[in-house]
């Protein structure tokens, strides 16, 4: 097969041509499937007129739904103020984003889960990227699981990450047919090299828990996984822990902030205070990510490990989600 030159040219963060995209009125008023699709929608509009987009804020009601999502261009930016100060002692960053509103908003129409674009402003005021450029931009990259699958596969029989970047591209047909990039390429193997270490421990970690249950009658464990049946939650207490909780668990103290790990979990310990006034562990429990969900199976399991006696108050780390 025959390529261009421009086929094996590598893709540079500058872009040349500047446009004035303005097409709000078109935008406005379409209706979308789902919140996900508006997503889709969003940056295949981005990917069309040369700038990367990025998810923005969300809006909830008053029982959880969400009910608003904006989106960005991905170089809207209001820095933080305290970043600017004149005798910071670590160096200024370059400045990549720029102040200003180039969004669209989509609004939940309660009627089968629709979304709508209720707001749309798409003023630039910076160059955006030729169409050659665009598949380089960080919204429009994606890796797929065959690629990924062929990449693990060439990586296990010794090929370097480079190599193997090349391999796919000539595969490919030129580097602009791929649709990532070799930092893309590098992360996503670096992640699978965890899971597998982090599915290996944790199947080491069950397997101790099982043999504690032995040596300790009333050791309590228990776990949920994903859809993929890797490990999602996981708390345990043993029995002195519960027995603790017997006499101090009026008041329980949750800590989220233990997260320096190999495993990039959140570890969180569930505390009290005995009547010398030292802190006793009552549970501990590693959560897959800090949402309200992952919290409500913390709690539910905890009590239900403390043979459900309840408590009087908690005391939090100020975490908005729990």
């Amino acid at each position: 097969m025959d390529h261009t030159a421009s086929d094996n040219v590598k893709p540079i963060e500058e872009c040349h041509e500047v446009h004035i995209v303005d097409e709000s009125n078109r935008l406005v008023g379409q209706l979308l499937s789902s919140r996900d699709l508006a997503w889709d929608f969003y940056k295949g509009f981005a990917r069309i007129h040369g700038f990367s987009t990025r998810r923005g804020t969300t809006r909830c009601d008053m029982e959880g739904n969400m009910k608003k999502q904006e989106f960005f261009c991905s170089k809207e930016v209001f820095r933080v103020s305290k970043v600017n100060i004149i005798d910071r002692e670590r160096a200024h960053t370059p400045v990549t984003r720029m102040v200003y509103k180039a969004k669209v908003v989509v609004t939940s129409t309660n009627t089968n889960d629709q979304w709508v674009v209720s707001k749309s402003s798409q003023k630039h005021n910076h160059a955006l990227c030729t169409p050659a450029m665009t598949p380089f931009m960080c919204s429009n990259r994606a890796m797929s699981k065959v690629d990924f699958d062929e990449a693990t596969i060439l990586k296990d029989i010794g090929v370097g990450t480079s190599q193997v970047m090349n391999y796919l591209m000539q595969q490919e047909g030129g580097y602009h047919n791929v649709r990532f990039i070799h930092k893309d390429l590098y992360n996503a193997l670096e992640r699978g090299k965890a899971n597998e270490i982090f599915n290996g421990d944790v199947d080491a970690l069950i397997s101790y828990f099982d043999y504690k249950k032995h040596d300790d009658p009333k050791f309590f464990m228990t776990y949920s996984v994903d859809e993929s049946w890797a490990l999602y939650n996981l708390i345990w207490s043993d029995s002195t822990s519960r027995s603790y909780y017997t006499c101090f668990g009026d008041v329980i103290a949750f800590d989220t902030t233990y997260k320096d790990n190999l495993y990039g979990r959140p570890i969180m310990p569930i505390v009290g205070v005995n009547h010398h006034h030292s802190i006793i562990m009552f549970a501990t429990s590693i959560i897959a990510d800090e949402t309200s969900q992952s919290f409500e199976w913390v709690l539910k399991n905890f009590l239900e490990a403390m043979m459900n006696k309840s408590l009087i108050s908690i005391i939090t780390d100020g975490d908005r989600a729990m």
